[in-house]
């Protein structure tokens, strides 16, 4: 049974877990929690200080981890969602107007800020006055690339960035009442009101650092109050008919009496009872990570949409499944006109040729002749695309990521600057680069490349400054920290 790694980032700490699946059965054999920690530890950078790196290398040495690819939960303080009602679309059209329209539901800057969506629910009792609930979202722009800098930073590959309330939501999937679900932990507790399946309101409620036996929850219980009387005004004085506590302190007594008594409804403790079933021996409680075990209950999305912002900020993954998509394609399309042209041939001298004279069909059998040309030339064309193909899955099933070294280089270098010729392997990276006769440009490339954060810093010393030089050719060594390596050097 094969693991993968979840990080939950939360404003000043994340929890990180290693999660296993067979089937239906969800086991999480490992959680802890890494500290976002100071600039100057970090280097301005969140989390990238040596001990949570070396903490989430040991981790992954001690489960034996081979999947780098990791899921991403945002629980922050920023994070603003907004819940619409537009008539029915189809899904080119939908994406069309929230994208000329996000600005007018966020009192924010779209510079600033990433922006995703998905459909909450459909009403289509009325054809044409049908109308469909959407869930907007938005999140710091910077503050998610740091996140993603690090992730990659640690050897990982990010492949999904969602929202807690989003993971929530799914616990409650099929729920026909009005929910609530207070997350209570140290540093950081959250309120999510759902209407049925639907989430009504999502917001950070409390940053106290409680103590194991804590007896004072007055900051939780003055906003629940707050938020349950607001979700009732908005419903014509319906009030919320269930509420469960999750988190740390989901079993702690205190609090179940003081929202017991304050709210006159009897909570639940953890997480719904039938998704017991979907707990495997597990080591760690579930209730404290119940944004985890959302994470991994599926669920179908209309027009297969949901909140996801890896792509906002890190389409490698996206690109190589496009590149190996094109390449198929092509080598499909190149054997169907292969098939075609063959069978079209067979047909011509089989039926039409005999109805001319001997004079006619040597001008037939001669335009055949350059119709096998055509043929061995396609065929050669689709190996050439079966090799391509071939050649990207390799790339893609390896355990290093080339594609993430290219990308860098290209985004990192100035725009004056090219590629000539490239190769590399796990450890180096042997580049020729066009300068354009520029002393200038090749100083360019030495702070480019030093900025990258992904080499052995290069010294001007090892180019020649020389307006007549063409071409820099330089042999790149990949820093330990971009392979996941600790500073001993151990895998």
């Amino acid at each position: 049974m094969s693991s993968k790694m979840v990080f939950s980032f939360k404003e000043n700490y994340a929890d990180v877990a290693v999660v296993s699946k067979l089937i239906n059965k969800i086991k999480i054999k490992k959680a802890a929690r890494i500290e976002e920690n100071s600039e100057d530890i970090s280097g301005g950078e969140p989390y990238a200080d040596e001990y949570n790196l070396n903490k989430i290398k040991n981790i992954r040495e001690k489960f034996r981890i081979i999947n780098r690819n990791v899921g991403i939960i945002l629980n922050w303080d920023n994070i603003v969602t907004r819940i619409i009602d537009v008539p029915l679309m189809n899904k080119k059209d939908l994406k069309n107007f929230i994208e000329n329209n996000i600005e007018e539901y966020f009192a924010v800057s779209m510079n600033e800020y990433c922006s995703d969506y998905e459909i909450v629910s459909l009403d289509k009792k009325q054809r044409k006055k049908g109308k469909m609930s959407i869930m907007l979202t938005v999140v710091p722009r910077i503050k998610l690339k740091k996140i993603l800098d690090f992730i990659k930073y640690c050897g990982l590959n990010p492949v999904s960035v969602g929202i807690y309330p989003d993971y929530i939501s799914n616990l409650f999937l099929g729920t026909d009442s009005s929910t609530a679900v207070i997350d209570v932990n140290s540093g950081k507790t959250t309120l999510t009101i759902l209407d049925k399946e639907k989430i009504f309101l999502y917001s950070h409620i409390s940053s106290e650092n409680y103590q194991k036996y804590e007896k004072d929850f007055s900051d939780v219980l003055e906003n629940i109050d707050y938020f349950l009387n607001f979700y009732s005004t908005r419903h014509f004085g319906n009030r919320v008919e269930k509420l469960y506590i999750m988190g740390e302190f989901y079993n702690n007594p205190n609090l179940y009496n003081l929202i017991n008594n304050q709210t006159s409804m009897e909570p639940v403790m953890g997480i719904p009872l039938k998704l017991s079933k979907l707990i495997k021996n597990s080591p760690v409680d579930i209730n404290i990570y119940s944004d985890i075990l959302g994470y991994f209950i599926p669920v179908k999305n209309v027009y297969n949409k949901k909140i996801d912002f890896i792509d906002k900020l890190y389409r490698k993954k996206k690109a190589k499944i496009s590149a190996n998509r094109i390449i198929i394609i092509e080598a499909i399309i190149c054997i169907l006109i292969t098939l075609i042209t063959a069978v079209g041939v067979f047909i011509y001298s089989k039926i039409s040729l005999p109805k001319y004279d001997t004079a006619a069909l040597n001008l037939q059998i001669a335009a055949l002749s350059d119709v096998q040309k055509n043929i061995d030339k396609l065929e050669q064309e689709k190996k050439e695309y079966e090799e391509k193909a071939n050649n990207m899955e390799k790339i893609n099933n390896h355990e290093f990521d080339y594609i993430g070294i290219l990308d860098i280089l290209r985004q990192g270098l100035p725009k004056e600057v090219s590629i000539k010729n490239i190769a590399m392997d796990k450890n180096n990276v042997n580049v020729t680069f066009n300068i354009n006769n520029s002393t200038l440009d090749g100083a360019r490339v030495i702070v480019a490349l030093n900025k990258m954060n992904v080499f052995e810093p290069v010294e001007l010393p090892q180019i020649e400054l020389d307006d007549n030089v063409k071409e820099i050719t330089l042999n790149l060594k990949i820093i330990n920290s971009y392979k996941g390596v600790s500073i001993s050097g151990k895998k």
